[in-house]
């Protein structure tokens, strides 16, 4: 987002029409497996991709309208969501080593961006609340259909953040020294991202699944630091260590439990 020249709408079409540009060939080198996923996926995985569409979508609208740091705090809320609604839907078990890794988890996140939150970004705030709920909700579908490829559910959801940005992206004003990060959000955050990140929520529960979550929204300041130059504040690499010790703690004490 740092170096594209662009408004928010105009990111969030042109990453959306790039990650459905990375994924296609995928979807067509593996046809046969594809058609047998839309088949048997039906309404499951366009629930999946509105709510990937929806997160895509408002994650670029929130950091228009307001500080990273306000974005991430409210993000701090997801693996509570995703447990919540996992413990809900799935019956899935919520162990105490995990809420107790998640509050810390959520700690660290507070301190790592306590020292830059700013007032007047309420609205941004609000769609990041959004981006949370859909990641969320998107871990009950794919866990609830975990022998149902999801590949097909990211190229819908290009398609429906693209069709949903276009009237209000202005897409000619895209100029050439905007691709190579447009090319990062698109095809390497989202379409490989998401990629790894839906086959990891067939295999890991909530409590993890969520927590391991929050490491992105850690190492995205540190990314900035070393692509940018912008170096993190003291907190902000604390609140770091915080977060990633209690994943780490979470993820060793969960495979220390007898199976079953």
């Amino acid at each position: 987002m740092r170096r594209v020249e662009l408004p928010a709408w105009d990111v969030s079409f042109w990453r959306s029409i790039l990650m459905l540009l990375a994924v296609v060939p995928l979807m067509l080198w593996q046809w046969r497996a594809t058609r047998i996923d839309i088949r048997n996926g039906g309404g499951a995985l366009f629930a999946s991709a509105a709510a990937l569409a929806g997160s895509m979508i408002a994650f670029i609208l929130a950091l228009g309208l307001a500080p990273v740091a306000n974005v991430l705090i409210v993000f701090g809320v997801t693996p509570f969501i995703t447990a919540l609604l996992a413990r809900l839907f799935l019956a899935e078990p919520l162990h105490r080593h995990t809420m107790l890794a998640m509050a810390a988890g959520a700690a660290g996140l507070v301190l790592s961006v306590a020292s830059s939150l700013q007032a007047g970004a309420a609205a941004g705030m609000a769609l990041a609340a959004v981006v949370s709920l859909c990641i969320s909700a998107n871990y009950v579908i794919v866990r609830r259909h975990r022998t149902i490829g999801m590949t097909p559910s990211l190229a819908l959801a290009g398609i429906l953040a693209a069709l949903v940005s276009l009237p209000f992206a202005h897409p000619p004003t895209i100029a050439v020294g905007d691709l190579p990060w447009l090319l990062a959000l698109g095809p390497g955050q989202l379409a490989v991202g998401l990629l790894l990140y839906m086959a990891a929520l067939k295999r890991i529960p909530a409590g993890r699944a969520a927590l391991l979550g929050l490491l992105e929204l850690v190492l995205g300041p540190i990314w900035v630091w070393l692509v940018d130059g912008e170096r993190p504040g003291t907190l902000t690499l604390v609140g770091g260590v915080v977060v990633i010790g209690s994943a780490a703690a979470n993820v060793w004490l969960d495979s220390r439990r007898p199976a079953g």
